[in-house]
């Protein structure tokens, strides 16, 4: 069973948006079953590496669309990023030095991190991006 279910209630409205939070919602339950059937940790180091590199990529889409069209939220969004990126670089650098698993704490936190950003910090530029046009 998926950590994360993808529902109508996380979408944003944006197609695109949704696309990239759906697609990292199934990096995430990927990384989850990949924990839960015991596979190698260096299988979840790349599995995890790869929802890093995904995540800045999806960040910047965002920060991109805010810039373009004056978010003025946009600030406090991108530190929300920020902070979330900084949270990643640190597990990726203790994983890296063989001082850190991933755990059930580490999913947990990383579905509690996605549903909360999207319920709430993102779910706040619906309005505003698709008055915008965007769709």
């Amino acid at each position: 069973m998926p950590l994360i279910q993808w529902n109508k209630q996380l979408s944003v409205g944006i197609v695109s948006i949704d696309e990239q939070h759906k697609k990292l919602i199934n990096m995430i339950n990927a990384l989850n079953d990949a924990l839960a059937e015991g596979q190698a940790d260096e299988v979840l180091a790349k599995i995890f590496d790869g929802l890093a590199v995904y995540t800045v990529k999806h960040f910047g889409y965002e920060e991109a669309l805010f810039a373009q069209y004056g978010y003025e939220k946009s600030e406090m969004h991108k530190n929300e990023h920020d902070a979330l990126i900084e949270q990643v670089v640190k597990l990726q650098q203790k994983m890296n030095d063989g001082n850190f698993i991933i755990s059930v704490e580490v999913m947990v936190f990383l579905k509690e991190w996605l549903t909360n950003h999207i319920l709430k910090t993102d779910m706040a530029y619906t309005k505003f991006l698709t008055a915008k046009g965007v769709t």
